[in-house]
């Protein structure tokens, strides 16, 4: 999903740097509107399965904690289940950085779109 952000900005930086006089600003604004509009989505699912991820690792933790404290032998699979959960999150969170970062760099090129809109 970042290369289609950063494939996305490429082409409207493009646009936007050439400033053709028979560019449609109002078809341009609308178009990276509706690809806003589908990464916000995108964001929005990540956003669900790192929370879960994140949750999922702390109860973990507290499984650790419980599972360590009465001398139980599950704590070598409770600890594996932990490493695995901190990845994940770690990888989700930073995906999610690079997603989140994208649009809200979406939302600025939009604006000079929208100057240009009101340009013409």
């Amino acid at each position: 999903m970042t290369k289609e952000i950063k494939t996305c900005k490429a082409e409207i930086n493009r646009l936007l740097s050439e400033n053709a006089a028979d560019t449609d600003w109002n078809r341009e604004a609308e178009n990276l509107l509706v690809k806003i509009k589908f990464f916000q989505h995108e964001r929005i699912v990540h956003l669900i399965v790192t929370m879960t991820m994140s949750i999922l690792t702390v109860i973990t933790v507290c499984a650790l904690f419980i599972a360590g404290a009465s001398g139980e032998a599950i704590v070598i699979p409770v600890i594996l289940l932990f490493v695995l959960f901190l990845a994940l999150t770690a990888a989700y969170l930073a995906h999610y950085y690079k997603l989140e970062n994208g649009v809200q760099e979406l939302y600025k090129i939009y604006q000079k779109l929208q100057e240009n809109c009101q340009k013409m």
